[in-house]
């Protein structure tokens, strides 16, 4: 009972911080960067897994919101092994490779 409370408490305070870094990104990147870290921390006192697409969402290694052309470049590589988005941080230059599936196409029957 406590800790299902300690964490609906920890998911809402990690909900705002990143709301907050998102409105602060326009104006001090610093301060988002401080939102991002705080609420990075929380998840993992609390012991909470953060959704990929938010995980994705911020340099892994200076915690700066990453916005394509902003704060980050992202390309897309074709190689051996497929193709990959590659996401390069502006502020660190710290690399994010992840790979990319094919979307399977629905073909319709024609009748």
């Amino acid at each position: 009972m406590i800790k299902k409370r300690l964490e609906d408490i920890a998911r809402e305070r990690i909900a705002i911080l990143l709301k907050l870094a998102g409105e602060a990104l326009e104006t001090d990147e610093e301060l988002a960067r401080r939102y991002v870290d705080l609420a990075f921390r929380i998840a993992a006192k609390a012991r909470l897994k953060l959704p990929r697409k938010v995980k994705r969402r911020y340099c892994r290694m200076c915690k700066t919101p990453l916005v394509p052309g902003r704060t980050a470049r992202v390309r897309i590589k074709r190689g051996s092994g497929g193709q990959r988005l590659v996401v390069t941080c502006l502020q660190c230059g710290y690399i994010r490779r992840y790979p990319l599936q094919r979307r399977s196409r629905t073909r319709r029957k024609l009748s």
